[in-house]
């Protein structure tokens, strides 16, 4: 066994699994965004904009730290979803979404994979 190779898979692993959770929170929140009246709506986005600044942020320190093109275009795709959502087209939004998160855990299972292989997890 490789100890970078470890190490990366470690880290990937980690990266993917605090992603999903955080695209999970987001799914939420993007529900949440249909329920709320006109008067609310603005101040909704304002928060769902925020969430989705940080995560994000955290798409590309992993994507930096990961060094690898897979991880590429997460936090693209994410972006595109907020603008989805605030042109109210919550189901593109929710589509976008979660072909992100099938992104996302496929990352997570790769590195499962290896980790499990490498008899680490």
């Amino acid at each position: 066994m490789k100890v970078e190779e470890a190490k990366k898979n470690i880290l990937g692993f980690m990266y993917a699994e605090r992603l999903k959770s955080a695209l999970i929170i987001t799914g939420r929140l993007l529900d949440a965004l249909e329920d709320l009246k006109e008067g609310e709506r603005a101040g909704g986005l304002k928060m769902f904009s925020l969430l989705i600044k940080g995560v994000t942020s955290e798409m590309q320190l992993a994507a930096n730290v990961m060094e690898d093109s897979t991880w590429g275009g997460l936090s693209g795709q994410l972006t595109l979803m907020e603008g989805y959502a605030r042109l109210g087209q919550m189901e593109t939004a929710r589509q976008e979404l979660s072909q992100n998160l099938s992104r996302v855990t496929t990352l997570s299972g790769r590195a499962m994979t290896y980790l499990k292989e490498a008899d680490l997890l």
